[in-house]
């Protein structure tokens, strides 16, 4: 049979991948579809049809983007296919309910671990046989409600038999050496409320059984390692999308992270560098020493709030020591240290969230984006609050209201003044995120006579800087929250509104030295000498690449390119970009948003993450939902944004194409209300449109809504209301409006290099 794979892409997908690898070892024939953009659905669907396929499958890991999976579906039944659709994922696997309504046009939904449960459906498909026999799916009934779930199947033990990802186009890079996405082992021992991992595996194992917690061998992680840096060129970053790197005892990880270090050597692997995420209770002094030596250089830590009492709301099982302790090993290590904190939370008071402010103080040269834990479906947060109060929203997104009358007043001010800072893709907390991570990598790569040690320092310099600028605004939203009268609506909006537009004007000086500050540093990758290959191959590795050690297809791990196997094309900015975690989200207002570092989003143990970007299921296709989730890559130094490194389409007319390394957003819902008894109950939703002639810029706001403006900006703005002529001074001018409806505030800005000429 022939399956196409459709999921997010903007770095290799590892679970697509190693379903493509599952379903050519059982005898079909695949192909990925790369779907990033809701903006992509007509054409994403167009491609996925394009070669007649039997069965579509859609991997939908982040429940801030089902809106857009299950629009697609609907697409694909419209444009006329007829053959088996499913899904897998955390999303539709907790929702599975849901997801199968009949207007969606879903057949099926694989649930929880999905290797064995496709090929046995493509099997079933294959020899018309009742797909109620197949163990794993969820079904809707023959009238089309209500929907069944099959006999559960036991969750998969030997992580070892599951064949390598194929790895189906070229290689995302940062600061222009290759980004290998890869996973060690699957699930999480936490019971944090807010995250989707642990209701993924909870689940799965009171259905059918198994240990939430497996791992592959140091042997087979390491071999897999060996083959792709082969098929690398010789040098790669290796970003572990594992849900937890790390385990609960020292003695254990020491003796894990000394092995793959032993079976690297085996093979004739020297010099590589690892990017991992970690829970804070996990890392101790001797253990980040170990890792450093490893090759790890970025490790995001769950701290996610910073708050005693806050992270014992979230049930976090971590006390602030052992943050603190974690943090300050890897500083010692030299490893670049990233995290996100859930300062909003359902219980949760000012003072907590001033508790917060003084951490990241405390923490200033680690980059930092904060924004509210989300009730994620089917999780113990989402089940807690659905008994608690009446959630606005729906199965795609829930919306909750913050015991705390002038707590949920603060988190919808910093929605509001925060947006673009910690939000937009090219906003600053993207932006800055992972300059850190990108000064590691010169080191660990481009640092022959010490050349890149002024570059950490930089980043250090300006990553404290930025870190406490946030601070500084967050502390005044608060002040604004804890001292209006609350009945003030004209003064809460007004304040909310200058703080926006305070927070976006300081922006401008921070784009500018964060320009300088990656361009000087892909720079030097052009300038420095290419470092060696780190691959000296022992009669180890040849025999296992003869294919006799394991039993593997190589050629799913020896190149860069495409497989046999029809693939879809790389993504837009050819192949140079995100980061390795996800996490994907919009702004607080109600943006949307996806998942890690990206690198890729946040660790799925703490603050979401996706592991691998997507897969119906499979290793690397399970990655965990906390409030954040964020969406990267790095600095490739030749197209992708040197440790943040945007997209072509993100990027501004004229300046090199960078992919986020970390690209954080928002996951709270877009269109569920607020409760009404405060003011910034529902923030218009807005967007500027522009285009140049000559020097000058003609920029519109447009929205749906009644709105107010008003304008800021650097040079001459002309005009008011939803329509202004800008005249920038400089390319680096930012234009700004703060835009008040009855519901609430918004502030975007633009920025002068972005508008297109006309013509």
């Amino acid at each position: 049979m022939r399956v196409h794979f459709v999921g997010a892409d903007l770095e290799e997908s590892l679970g697509m991948g190693i379903l493509a690898a599952v379903v050519e070892r059982a005898g079909h024939r695949w192909q990925i579809v790369s779907f990033n953009d809701p903006a992509e659905t007509a054409e994403v669907a167009r491609r996925a049809l394009s070669g007649a396929p039997d069965v579509i499958g859609l991997s939908i890991q982040f429940q801030h983007r089902a809106p857009e999976f299950l629009a697609l579906a609907r697409a694909l039944r419209d444009a006329g296919f007829r053959g088996h659709l499913t899904a897998g994922g955390q999303f539709p696997t907790l929702a599975w309910q849901e997801a199968l309504l009949p207007v969606h046009g879903l057949d099926s939904v694989v649930l929880h671990d999905g290797e064995e449960t496709l090929v046995e459906l493509l099997e079933a498909l294959e020899r018309k046989t009742p797909l109620s026999e197949v163990r794993g799916l969820a079904l809707p009934s023959a009238e089309g409600a209500p929907t069944v779930r099959t006999a559960p199947r036991r969750l998969l033990e030997d992580l070892d038999a599951v064949p390598f990802a194929k790895r189906y186009r070229p290689h995302n890079r940062h600061m222009s050496v290759p980004f290998v996405p890869i996973i060690g082992g699957r699930g999480c021992w936490g019971k944090c409320n807010y995250c989707s991992i642990i209701a993924f595996y909870d689940d799965a194992i009171e259905a059918g059984g198994g240990k939430a917690v497996r791992l592959r061998s140091p042997e087979n992680i390491a071999a897999e390692m060996a083959l792709t840096l082969a098929g690398a060129g010789g040098r790669a970053i290796f970003c572990f999308h594992d849900d937890n790197f790390l385990f609960p005892s020292e003695k254990l990880s020491l003796k894990r992270v000394r092995g793959i270090a032993d079976a690297l050597a085996s093979y004739g692997v020297g010099k590589v560098a690892i990017v991992g995420k970690a829970r804070p209770d996990t890392v101790t002094p001797a253990l980040a020493k170990e890792l450093a030596a490893l090759g790890v250089i970025r490790l995001y830590v769950g701290v996610e709030n910073g708050a005693e009492t806050g992270g014992d709301h979230l049930l976090r099982g971590t006390q602030q020591a052992h943050v603190r302790a974690a943090m300050k090993a890897c500083d010692e290590a030299g490893i670049f240290v990233c995290y996100n904190l859930l300062v909003f939370e359902p219980k949760g008071r000012l003072e907590d969230v001033r508790e917060n402010v003084a951490f990241i103080r405390d923490h200033a040269h680690h980059p930092i984006n904060f924004c509210r834990a989300e009730p994620y479906f089917g999780t113990k947060l989402h089940r807690d609050l659905s008994q608690e109060q009446d959630l606005s929203g729906s199965y795609l997104g829930f919306n909750y209201r913050i015991d705390d009358d002038r707590t949920e007043l603060a988190f919808r001010v910093c929605s509001a003044a925060f947006r673009e800072r910690n939000f937009a893709p090219r906003g600053v907390a993207n932006r800055y995120m992972g300059l850190g991570y990108a000064a590691n990598v010169l080191r660990r790569f481009f640092n022959d006579a010490g050349e890149a040690e002024v570059f950490w320092r930089r980043a250090r310099d300006l990553t404290e800087k930025i870190s406490r600028d946030t601070a500084d605004w967050l502390e005044r939203a608060l002040d604004l929250a804890a001292t209006v009268d609350l009945a003030d609506r004209e003064r809460i909006e007004r304040e909310t509104a200058r703080l926006g537009l305070a927070i976006a004007a300081a922006d401008r000086h921070f784009h500018a030295e964060l320009d300088e500050l990656y361009d000087d540093m892909i720079a030097h990758t052009r300038q420095a000498v290419a470092p060696a290959g780190p691959l000296a191959p022992t009669p180890r590795f040849l025999e296992l690449r003869r294919g006799l050690a394991v039993g593997l297809s190589l050629s799913a791990v020896l190149t860069t390119g495409c497989d046999c196997n029809a693939v879809d094309p790389a993504p837009p900015d050819g192949g140079g970009g995100m980061g390795g975690m996800v996490v994907d989200p919009p702004p607080p207002d109600g943006g949307g948003g996806m998942g890690g570092m990206v690198v890729d989003p946040p660790p799925p143990d703490g603050g979401g993450g996706m592991g691998g970007q997507g897969g119906i299921g499979g290793q690397g296709g399970i990655g965990g939902q906390g409030g954040m989730v964020a969406d990267p890559p790095p600095p490739d130094g030749g197209g992708g944004m040197a440790a943040n490194f945007e997209s072509p389409r993100d990027a501004a007319p004229g300046r090199r194409s960078l992919r986020l390394i970390d690209q954080w957003f928002d996951t709270s819902p877009k269109k569920a209300p607020r409760t009404v008894d405060l003011p910034l109950f529902d923030p218009p939703r807005v967007a500027l449109r522009s285009r140049r002639e000559g020097e000058l810029v003609h920029v519109s706001l447009e929205t749906a809504a009644l709105v107010s403006t008003r304008w800021e900006g650097d040079g001459e703005v002309i005009g008011d209301g939803t329509s202004v002529i800008w005249k920038p001074r400089a390319k680096t001018d930012r234009l700004r409006v703060a835009v008040r409806s009855k519901g609430g505030v918004a502030v975007v800005s633009l920025r002068a290099e972005e508008p297109e000429p006309v013509g």
